[in-house]
C-alpha cells in the first residue's frame, strides 16, 4: 500500500497541443462522444503516475536524455519524465506517427 503523497504531474505546452489536436481530431472524424472517451482514457492513465510513475518502462530511443517512459494507450502513446520528484508529460502522440523520426526531434 502506497502512503506517501501522490506524485505532481505537469503539462509541456507540446502535451496540451497535442491533447487539443486529439480532441479536435476526433470529434470532426467521429464524434464529440468518441472523443471526449478517448481523452478522458489518456487522462486516466497519466493520473495512475501520481502513484506508481515507474510503471511503465523507460524508452530506450531515449535513454541518452534522461528517464522517459512510455505509456501506450489505445492508439496513442504519451511520452513523459520521471525525476524522482515530480513527473512531466512531454508528448501525447498516435502510434501511427513516424515515432522514429519524432524522437530524434525530441527535445523538453
Amino acid at each position: 500500500m502506497n502512503t506517501s503523497q501522490p506524485y505532481d504531474v505537469a503539462f509541456s505546452i507540446h502535451a496540451g497541443r497535442d491533447l487539443r489536436e486529439i480532441r479536435r481530431y476526433l470529434t470532426k472524424n467521429a464524434s464529440a462522444r468518441v472523443a471526449l472517451k478517448i481523452v478522458a482514457g489518456l487522462f486516466e492513465a497519466i493520473e495512475t503516475l501520481q502513484d506508481h510513475p515507474e510503471r511503465y518502462p523507460p524508452e530506450p530511443l531515449l535513454a541518452a536524455q534522461g528517464n522517459y517512459r512510455v505509456i501506450r494507450k489505445g492508439a496513442y502513446e504519451i511520452f513523459y519524465e520521471f525525476t524522482g520528484y515530480d513527473i512531466y508529460i512531454y508528448r501525447i502522440v498516435h502510434s501511427k506517427r513516424d515515432l522514429v523520426r519524432l524522437l530524434r526531434r525530441f527535445k523538453p
